[in-house]
């Protein structure tokens, strides 16, 4: 690991192995801004026209010290269910802390939820990664029921492929599918199969989201890369109607979004969430 400086995202922690690059931003965050080859491209979307935020009456009354949310782009981990507190603004220096088995990014504590968020990362020989979330409630009260749930914000030009099951169940159902209000089955973006859902980005403006119970690897192509993101789903209940995996996307970028099982976490309890990443060339 060495600090760099990154475009406006100001220091950020640089780690390198294979041929593979990850770049961790340390002045704000943590987002994992930059996963590429060395040299090459960048898979995430970096938000440097300030284009998607959010602001307004909430933070002005109970963060008036703390800015607006920015998307700011790359991966990060948020909480669900998706109210206005999920857009807690982490424009705050993290903590980097070098473990044995991986280097942890720390946010502050929250002040409206009293989580405080981390992501390690363990790169292995070849730069693919482990990538572990974590929810510490730092509060003195029980959390509601919640989730954790990572979002990879995919560049222009992605396309996902999230598996369904095709498991025959009988008589039984063997898969499910979460609509959003403003998501049209009809838009040629979407692709729904049998064993399979698709989704592409475009230059559409509409934004579209679909959620599910995918049941292997999530796979993303993209600049002529294939980014895979692999994660343990226990037994539990899930939000948003049962899903592990949900997709976003609109004119700007493409989200892959897994999430953990519901949770309330009592003073000082933790919760995980583990992805594998593995990133080739097409």
């Amino acid at each position: 690991m060495e600090y760099i400086d990154y475009k406006h995202y100001g220091k950020c922690a640089k780690l390198s192995r294979g041929d593979k690059t990850m770049l961790v931003t340390v002045d704000i965050g943590p987002r994992i801004i930059f996963y590429g080859f060395d040299g090459g491209q960048n898979i995430f979307y970096e938000d440097e026209k300030d284009l998607i935020n959010k602001g307004g009456d909430f933070f002005d009354k109970n963060l008036p010290d703390k800015g607006i949310w920015h998307i700011y782009g790359g991966h990060r981990l948020w909480k669900c269910p998706e109210y206005i507190d999920t857009y807690y603004p982490d424009n705050s220096p993290v903590q980097v802390i070098e473990e044995s088995d991986g280097i942890l990014f720390l946010s502050d504590t929250e002040i409206t939820t009293g989580l405080q968020k981390g992501i390690k990362i363990d790169m292995d020989a070849d730069g693919n990664a482990i990538v572990t979330h974590s929810f510490v409630n730092r509060g003195k009260q029980p959390t509601p029921r919640i989730a954790l749930w990572t979002l990879s914000v995919m560049d222009k030009g992605a396309k996902a492929y999230a598996p369904i099951s095709a498991q025959d169940t009988g008589l039984l159902p063997n898969r499910n599918l979460t609509i959003w209000s403003y998501t049209d089955l009809k838009d040629s973006r979407l692709e729904i199969g049998n064993d399979c859902v698709k989704l592409s980005h475009s230059n559409n403006p509409r934004p579209i989201k679909i959620g599910t119970f995918a049941t292997a690897d999530v796979a993303v192509e993209i600049k002529g890369m294939k980014f895979s993101i692999g994660f343990y789903s226990p037994e539990g209940e899930y939000g948003d109607y049962n899903c592990n995996l949900e997709m976003y996307t609109n004119d700007i970028m493409l989200e892959i979004e897994t999430l953990s099982p519901l949770v309330s976490l009592g003073a000082n309890e933790r919760a995980v969430h583990t992805e594998k990443w593995s990133l080739t060339k097409i």
